[in-house]
């Protein structure tokens, strides 16, 4: 009976060693999979946020994409009055030139009066009243097409702070004059009402607020358009007000509005009512991110076929 109690013990001795060996076993396999499965996550997970990078900065170069037909056009028009008004105003100096020769050939010897007669005359067919006229016409026209070239070029050069990392003071008022002027020629017949108040200056990411009014506006016209109403009864509100310790952006449309099941998703990436081809769904994720990233709030008013209004309220310090 000793005898079979010790086999019986050894048995259950080496069982339990066999057993334990397994678990052992079991578990180099099970951390092996783990360290695998966790690698792969990793590199999933990198891939994932440098999509996600590529995505987001492929969606800020679609805006501007958006803006280069536009700005080509509005930096076009000044160019074009300067260049047309190159050969009259070449023809008029070449007249007063000719006009002040005839003054230059006045001199001691002369005929005084025979060479004022031939003055008068050539002023008279040179029509030099209105030479005169044209000539402060054109003066004007090439100051106020430069003027008008140099604002555009300020405009651009203050939207395209978008990759500034740091942040700053800066009066949201002026980056939104900057985008709304280089949106001009997209808004086009749409009619836009700017009310914008004397504003603190604000800790921000100032490239990221023209992105975000950017991308609410530019929907904001999609909105209009599909409405299917004539564009000159398309209204866009932009509105800004200083408060106690924040500044409250609002960005209002009549267009075709939203349903409670779209405002749900409108902030969702990948999410939109365009068609393919049409926009990337990233345009108001985006702004949702740079909400965010200033540790602001938007409130979201919206009604099919009424139109819809955000309301970003930005604190003043941004802490």
């Amino acid at each position: 009976l000793a005898a079979r109690i010790n086999i019986y013990k050894k048995e259950r001795l080496e069982a339990i060693a066999e057993k334990e060996r397994l678990v052992r076993e079991q578990n180099i396999v099970l951390e092996q999979q783990v360290v695998e499965r966790t690698k792969s996550l990793n590199e999933t997970l990198d891939n994932l946020k440098q999509t996600q990078s590529q995505l987001v900065e492929a969606e800020k170069m679609a805006s501007l994409g958006q803006l280069t037909a536009g700005i080509a056009h509005e930096v076009n028009n000044p160019i074009n009055f300067i260049t047309s008004n190159i050969y009259p105003l070449r023809e008029d100096i070449k007249d007063i030139k000719a006009i002040l020769n005839k003054y230059a050939e006045i001199n001691t010897s002369s005929n005084l009066t025979e060479k004022l007669e031939e003055i008068e005359q050539l002023k008279e067919e040179l029509q030099y009243d209105y030479l005169l006229n044209e000539l402060d016409g054109i003066i004007h026209g090439i100051e106020d097409g430069a003027m008008r070239t140099a604002e555009i070029v300020s405009g651009l050069r203050n939207f395209s702070r978008l990759d500034e990392s740091d942040l700053k003071l800066a009066d949201i008022n002026e980056g939104i004059n900057s985008t709304l002027l280089l949106l001009k020629s997209k808004i086009g017949d749409v009619k836009l009402i700017k009310k914008l108040e004397n504003l603190p200056q604000i800790e921000c990411y100032p490239g990221k607020i023209n992105q975000l009014v950017l991308n609410i506006v530019d929907n904001a016209i999609f909105a209009i358009k599909e409405k299917g109403i004539p564009l000159t009864e398309g209204e866009i509100e932009v509105k800004t007000v200083a408060k106690e310790n924040e500044v409250v952006l609002t960005i209002k449309d009549n267009g075709v509005g939203m349903n409670e099941q779209t405002k749900q998703k409108i902030f969702d990436p990948f999410f939109t009512t365009k068609d393919v081809g049409e926009g990337t769904g990233l345009g108001l994720s985006i702004v949702f991110g740079i909400i965010k990233k200033h540790n602001a709030t938007i409130e979201i008013t919206s009604e099919l076929g009424i139109g819809t209004e955000f309301k970003i309220s930005l604190p003043i310090n941004n802490k």
